[in-house]
C-alpha cells in the first residue's frame, strides 16, 4: 500500500499539478486523479506527469447519481459521462474510483434502498469492470448519522461487503478507519477480507471525546493523533491480506484546514508516517 495525496480530503485547494508538486516534495506515493484536468490536458500528458514525479494515480471520483435525492434523470446522465471517465482514467493508469454510501433514508424502507442502490450502482460497477477499474464503496459508521432518521441503511463493513456481491466482482470497500471504529469492527474483521474486498483506504483518528456512539462524522483528528482508533492494528491487518492501494488521509480538521496548504500537507505526511511507524512498515 501506498500514501496517497488528495488535497480535498485535508480540506485545502490545490490545482492538480500543485498536488503533484507537493505529493513528490513530501514523499507520497501517489495522488488521485483530477479527472477534469486529465480531460484538458490528455491522457498522454497527465499520465507524464505523475511519471515525471514518480507516483501513482490513486483513484478518482466514481460520479453516479445514486443517492436518494438524484433523479432517474440524473442517474442516466451520470451513467453516460461514466464511460468517458474511465476510459481516460485507464489510460493513465487508474485502476480505482471510489464513493460513499449514506447510511439512512429519509424517504425508503431498508428493502427499498437496497433494491435501488444494487440496480444503479451494478450496471455503472460493469462499465467499470470493462475498463479493469474496481469500484470502492465506503460504509458511514457514526451512529449520530443515523440518529432521527425514518430508515436505517448499511452503516457496517459486512454489510457493504453483502451489497458488493450482489453488485460485481469489481466492487468492495473504500474503507475508512473511522468509520471501521465508529461500527465498532475489529482487526479481526479485517483480517477476514481478501485483498479484493478493499478498493481505497481512508486514515485518520478520532478525538478523545465523547464516546464512540456519540461522535460526529465531521470532527476528526489527523491519523495516530490520539490513539483512540487502533491505526497500527489497521494497517497491520491491511498489510496482512495484501492491500496494495492507496492510503488517504481525511481528517475533517479545523486547524488542518486553517493551515495553509504547504504546511497542511506536510502535517498530513509527518502524521502517516507516525501511523506506519507504529504499525511497522
Amino acid at each position: 500500500m501506498f500514501q496517497n495525496l488528495n488535497c480535498g480530503a485535508i480540506g485545502q485547494k490545490a490545482g492538480f499539478e500543485e498536488q503533484v508538486a507537493l505529493a513528490r516534495e513530501f514523499g507520497f506515493g501517489g495522488v488521485d486523479l483530477d479527472l477534469g484536468y486529465a480531460k484538458e490536458k490528455g491522457a498522454a500528458h497527465t499520465r507524464k506527469l505523475l511519471a515525471d514525479h514518480g507516483l501513482k494515480a490513486g483513484s478518482f471520483g466514481f460520479g453516479i447519481a445514486f443517492r436518494e435525492a438524484d433523479t432517474e434523470k440524473a442517474w442516466a446522465q451520470s451513467m453516460g459521462r461514466l464511460a468517458q471517465d474511465c476510459e481516460i482514467a485507464a489510460e493513465i493508469g487508474c485502476t480505482r474510483c471510489a464513493t460513499w454510501v449514506p447510511s439512512w433514508s429519509t424517504i425508503y424502507s431498508f428493502r427499498q434502498s437496497l433494491e435501488r442502490f444494487v440496480e444503479r450502482i451494478k450496471p455503472a460497477a460493469a462499465i467499470c469492470e470493462s475498463y479493469g477499474i474496481s469500484v470502492g464503496l465506503e460504509f458511514i459508521g457514526p451512529h449520530t448519522l443515523r440518529k432521527g432518521k425514518p430508515y436505517g441503511f448499511l452503516h457496517t463493513m459486512d454489510g457493504m461487503r453483502a451489497a458488493c456481491a450482489f453488485i460485481g466482482e469489481n466492487a468492495g470497500l473504500l474503507l475508512d478507519c473511522w468509520h471501521w471504529h465508529t461500527a465498532k469492527s475489529t482487526v479481526t474483521d479485517l483480517e477476514q477480507l481478501d485483498k479484493s474486498d478493499v478498493v481505497y483506504v481512508h486514515l485518520n483518528d478520532a478525538p478523545k471525546s465523547p464516546a464512540t456512539d456519540e461522535l460526529l462524522d465531521n470532527i476528526r483528528e489527523l491519523p495516530a493523533a490520539t490513539g483512540v482508533i487502533d491505526i497500527a492494528g489497521f494497517l497491520k491487518a491491511l498489510k496482512k491480506i495484501g492491500y496494495d492501494g492507496p492510503v488517504t488521509v481525511e481528517p475533517f480538521n479545523q486547524k488542518v484546514r486553517e493551515m495553509n496548504v504547504r504546511d497542511a500537507v506536510k502535517a498530513t505526511k509527518d502524521a502517516l508516517d507516525k501511523a506506519y511507524a507504529q504499525a511497522g512498515l
